[in-house]
C-alpha cells in the first residue's frame, strides 16, 4: 500500500520520531539485551491464545447460489433439464412447475424438493439432480497473498489448502509485504473463528478446519508486526516477525550488510515512537561468539551505520533522514503503520 507523502509527514509517527530526535540527542546507546523481556522498560503485546476448534466434522455438499445443476426427471419418459443456475435467492426455474428453492439444501433433499413440486403434474415422476458447476461454492481470500479474491472451494479443503490456493506471501517481491500469518483471521456466518493460521501450517487439525463455501480469510500484511531492516545492508524490507528470530537471521534475510557497512555498530530501535528503546549491537561479538545473539521483537528496526554512532539521537535521526525519502522502503512501512494507528 503506497500513501502520499505529505499525508505521512504529518502523521502522529513523524512528529514523534522528530521529537525523540531533539530530546534524546545525548542518550548513549546501551548494548541490546539478549531477549527483549531482559529490558525492564520493554513491554510485549500481549497476544491472545487461540484455542482452535474442537468438532469439525466435514461439511455436507448443498447447492448454493450460483451453481448450475441438471435435473432429470424419470417418467414415461426422461427428461433432462441442464444448465440450470441456481439465483440469488436460492431458486431454480424448472418450465411448467415454476420456482422451486433448492438452495442450502443437500442433493437428497433438493430431489424430493423437486420432485414434490413436480408431482403436481405428474403423479409417478421420480426425479435426481446433479450439479454440473459449483460456482456458488467459493471462499474470499484477501490481503498479503499473490492472487486474491474468490477460491473455489473443494469437498476436503482445509484452510492451508486455501491459502495455497491463493498464493501467500512469505517472500516479498518489489512492491509486496510479507504476510502475518500470526494475524490471519477467518470470518465465517459474520463470527470470527478462533484459529491460529500459524498453527494449521504446523498440522494442528483444531486450527487447519474444513473450509466451507462463503468463509472469508484475511491475511494482513507484516506491517507494525514485521522488522524492518534499514541503512547499510544489501536489500532494505521488511520481514515478518516470528516467535525466536535473531538477529543475524534477520541480517541474512536482507543479503547482509554491504561493503560499507559496520559490523560493529548495529542498531535496534523497539517500542513505541513515544518512547523508544534504543539499543546497539556487534554483529562481528555475535559471530566471534563474544555474546549471544539478540532475538528480535514485533515491531522492531534495525538500523546498520556505516560508522559508529553513539547516541540515540543521531540513530533516530539518521533513521528518520532515510524515511524521508519517498522511495524508501521504510517510508513504505512506516506511513502505512502510522496512518493504521490513526483515528
Amino acid at each position: 500500500m503506497m500513501v502520499p507523502l505529505s499525508r505521512g509527514m504529518h502523521s502522529p509517527m513523524w512528529r514523534g520520531m522528530l521529537a525523540c530526535v531533539v530530546l534524546l540527542g545525548c542518550v548513549r546507546l546501551p548494548d541490546a539485551p539478549t531477549l527483549p523481556t531482559e529490558d525492564p522498560a520493554f513491554s510485549a503485546p500481549e497476544i491472545a491464545e487461540r484455542p482452535g476448534v474442537d468438532e469439525d466434522p466435514p461439511p455436507a455438499m448443498v447447492i448454493l447460489p450460483g451453481d448450475v445443476v441438471v435435473v432429470r426427471a424419470f417418467s414415461a419418459d426422461v427428461t433432462e433439464y441442464e444448465g440450470l443456475v441456481v439465483d440469488a435467492r436460492g431458486q431454480v426455474h424448472l418450465p411448467l412447475v415454476g420456482d422451486v428453492e433448492v438452495g442450502g439444501l443437500t442433493l437428497l433433499q433438493a430431489e424430493e424438493r423437486v420432485q414434490a413440486a413436480m408431482r403436481r403434474l405428474d403423479s409417478v415422476v421420480r426425479v435426481s439432480i446433479g450439479i454440473e458447476d459449483p460456482d456458488g461454492h467459493t471462499a474470499t481470500v484477501l490481503g498479503a497473498v499473490s492472487s486474491p479474491g474468490s477460491v473455489p472451494v473443494r469437498p476436503g479443503m482445509r484452510v492451508v489448502d486455501l491459502l495455497a490456493s491463493a498464493h501467500l506471501v512469505l517472500n516479498p517481491g518489489e512492491g509486496e509485504f510479507a504476510a502475518d500469518v500470526d494475524a490471519a483471521r477467518l470470518v465465517r456466518d459474520g463470527e470470527e473463528l478462533p484459529i491460529s493460521v500459524a498453527r494449521a501450517y504446523e498440522g494442528d487439525p483444531r486450527h487447519n478446519i474444513y473450509v466451507r463455501p462463503g468463509d472469508h480469510l484475511f491475511v494482513p500484511p507484516v506491517l507494525g508486526q514485521g522488522i524492518v531492516v534499514l541503512g547499510a545492508v544489501r536489500d532494505p524490507a521488511v520481514l515478518r516477525h516470528y516467535e525466536g528470530i535473531r538477529l543475524t537471521e534477520v541480517l541474512a534475510g536482507v543479503g547482509g550488510l554491504n561493503e560499507r557497512g559496520d559490523r560493529t555498530d548495529v542498531h535496534i530501535v523497539r517500542g513505541p515512537v513515544s518512547e523508544p528503546l534504543v539499543y546497539r549491537a556487534s554483529l562481528r561479538e555475535v559471530v566471534n561468539g563474544n555474546r549471544n545473539d539478540i532475538v528480535m521483537a514485533p515491531g522492531d528496526i534495525v538500523y546498520v551505520t556505516e560508522e559508529w554512532t553513539a547516541h540515540t539521537g543521531e540513530v533516530l535521526g539518521r533513521i528518520s533522514a532515510l524515511l524521508s525519502q519517498p522511495t524508501s522502503i521504510g517510508l513504505l512501512y512506516v506511513t502505512a503503520r502510522a496512518l493504521s494507528d490513526s483515528p
